[in-house]
């Protein structure tokens, strides 16, 4: 039985390797020694912006990884490499490859989060996008106002003002012909809380757009987003499982009734519930989750 899953592991290790080094392999060698010099340098800031004890020091290696990042995306076929040595930098393709999300955060004093990201498009699927009426852009940077959305359940919103987080998982999902990306991701809130975030793009005229009222939790309104928040010592499961198709998420609770609307007194309390995607939507499922 070990044999096995070494086995699967290997396979599975192989198959990423085999898979960078095709992607590695469409890069000539000026572009592609060119983004290994960047990746040498967006490491040392990478490293900096989390680790400095210095707040300043954190802001200003985080500012300095932006203007490095931006750089480095413009080179010629940068979306196929793979910048894997990046620490604490989460990329996700999409499903289909039509673009790639990048995110990243810096550790402020008041133990929150700023967050930046960029959405990078495929050329290869740009070429054919832009033979049609609608232009697409090579990349979008993204720009955290979580701080500044009123009502962000229900926004929709452009990157230059993003409910910002890091992605750990994207979902495709097609409904009329129309595409919609599922993000899952985690925000450092703040000193006392944490939260779990369900976000979502599509396409429209050309441009991304952030949130859609796809989230039916059998309630008076459908959301555009969920957002979990809850103590920062506490651990929510938020998931998708793939061979269900589900999106699971577990139930918090305040700890007391009077602490209702305090997040920092929200706790999971280990029961869960699930979404599948039907009719163009999230639909929560009546009935206790079955493991």
């Amino acid at each position: 039985m070990k044999y096995k899953k070494y086995l699967f592991l290997m396979i599975a290790f192989l198959g990423v390797t085999f898979f960078v080094k095709a992607q590695k392999q469409k890069l000539d060698s000026l572009s592609l020694d060119s983004l290994k010099d960047y990746e040498i340098r967006l490491s040392g800031l990478c490293y900096s912006m989390v680790r400095d004890f210095d707040e300043e020091a954190r802001i200003t290696s985080g500012k300095n990884f932006i203007r490095q990042m931006g750089r480095a995306l413009k080179v010629s076929n940068s979306y196929y490499y793979p910048f894997d040595s990046l620490k604490n930098v989460m990329i996700l393709h999409a499903p289909d490859d039509l673009f790639r999300i990048i995110t990243w955060n810096v550790a402020t004093n008041d133990e929150k989060f700023r967050y930046f990201g960029v959405i990078q498009m495929n050329p290869e699927k740009l070429v054919k996008l832009n033979k049609k009426e609608v232009l697409f852009e090579n990349i979008y940077p993204l720009i955290d106002r979580s701080d500044s959305i009123d009502n962000f359940l229900f926004k929709q919103l452009p990157p230059n003002f993003w409910f910002g987080a890091t992605y750990y998982k994207m979902v495709k999902t097609t409904f009329n012909k129309a595409d919609y990306y599922t993000l899952l991701g985690w925000d450092g809130a703040g000193a006392e809380t944490n939260r779990k975030v369900v976000d979502v793009i599509r396409f429209q005229k050309g441009q991304p757009v952030f949130g859609a009222p796809i989230f039916d939790l059998k309630r008076k309104a459908t959301y555009s987003r969920l957002v979990y928040e809850f103590n920062n010592q506490a651990t929510m499961t938020l998931r998708y499982d793939e061979k269900r198709k589900y999106l699971i998420y577990e139930n918090i609770v305040p700890d007391k009734p009077e602490n209702a609307g305090f997040f920092q007194y929200y706790y999971p309390d280990g029961s869960f519930d699930y979404l599948i995607w039907k009719n163009g939507v999230w639909e929560k499922q009546v009935g206790f989750l079955e493991n």
